[in-house]
């Protein structure tokens, strides 16, 4: 059974390194495209923040920039306008009472960084592994060549984070500003089944003919079958690899970041009205007619199944009874189905 990044961004509230004077980001220097909303990717946390995340469990971010004209801030995101240059600084605060949202007195850190807004600025897909199955130690080991290793640095800078939710993963820092981090993970008898890919732009996977993911994928042999509603994210199909790529968003880091999710499928989702997966023993997941149905024991009654669109909007949450729950869903796009604090599974209407 896979876990799509979606469930791990439960947990992952933010992404850090070992303690420093000054919070380290991805880069100091980065080209974006006009139109583009962008963010940025911390590579290791100061001292300051750390210490305010051993007791509080997410920052909140706000982008100022220092020509408004070039580059607009969004709180927690910039724009490029119009080509030309501008100072940003990431302020991290502490987060107020509302999630997400700054508590504009308590400032814990600034950190400034150069942006220089292009015409068009061409990012290539960083490598990514699809061969499901394949041995832990096998992907690892072909992984840590191209990316710097991060489990070790993710778990010291999360300390609210537990060894079981990070066992599955192994993370990889790639000190590429477009696509900072990639996870690979694996079921427990060690073999891949999914691969996630992180980026700063969200419009390099979305939305729809903008996205220049879907047209490389394309090329790599994969069938565009639709997009997710809400967002215009795409969905595709590799029939040789069985690969089902899918994209979403993950808050992190105080910010929203769009992420890209390779992930086993053994049937072509092209062809399907339903799809059975179970996650969790007590728990039967089929699709049909519209309607998701879950078959729920007695011992998951009560407990709450949230259903998500790919992107992570929200689409219904509803308490389990014991038996049979039948649940009408007006999408004809994947759903993501999380029952209480199980894995979060995939079922293709």
């Amino acid at each position: 059974m896979r876990k799509s990044l979606l469930s791990l961004g439960l947990f992952m509230s933010l992404s850090a390194g070992m303690a420093s004077a000054q919070s380290v980001l991805v880069s100091d220097n980065i080209n974006v495209p006009v139109g583009d909303q962008n963010h940025m990717f911390i590579k290791s946390l100061s001292e300051t923040v750390k210490s305010y995340l051993e007791t509080k469990p997410r920052i909140a971010i706000e982008f100022v920039s220092s020509n408004s004209t070039v580059v607009e801030s969004g709180g927690p995101w910039f724009r490029g306008l119009k080509k030309g240059n501008a100072e940003v600084r990431m302020q991290i605060y502490e987060e107020s009472s509302m999630k997400d949202y700054p508590d504009y007195e308590k400032m814990l850190e600034e950190v400034v960084f150069q942006v220089s807004v292009k015409d068009e600025v061409p990012a290539t897909l960083p490598k990514y592994f699809t061969g499901w199955g394949e041995q832990r130690s096998d992907v690892s080991a072909a992984m840590y060549e191209l990316y710097e290793p991060f489990n070790e640095t993710f778990a010291v800078m999360n300390p609210s984070m537990s060894e079981e939710d990070l066992a599955p993963f192994e993370l990889g820092y790639t000190g590429d500003y477009e696509y900072p981090l990639v996870y690979s993970y694996f079921n427990e008898d060690g073999q891949l089944l999914a691969y996630y890919i992180v980026t700063n732009n969200a419009n390099r996977i979305g939305y729809k003919s903008e996205s220049e993911v879907t047209a490389a994928l394309e090329q790599d042999g994969y069938e565009l079958f639709g997009y997710e509603e809400s967002m215009g994210m795409p969905a595709l199909y590799n029939k040789d690899t069985q690969t089902l790529v899918t994209g979403g968003v993950v808050t992190m880091q105080g910010q929203y970041f769009r992420y890209l999710a390779f992930e086993y499928e053994p049937e072509d989702p092209t062809g399907i009205n339903g799809l059975t997966a179970e996650p969790d023993p007590q728990a039967k997941v089929t699709v049909g007619d519209g309607c998701i149905t879950i078959i729920a024991t007695d011992k998951i009654a009560g407990k709450t199944v949230n259903l998500y669109t790919m992107g992570g909007q929200l689409l219904k949450s509803v308490r389990l009874a014991a038996g049979t729950n039948t649940i009408s869903v007006d999408t004809t796009k994947p759903v993501m189905v999380k029952v209480g604090r199980n894995q979060t599974v995939k079922v293709v209407k």
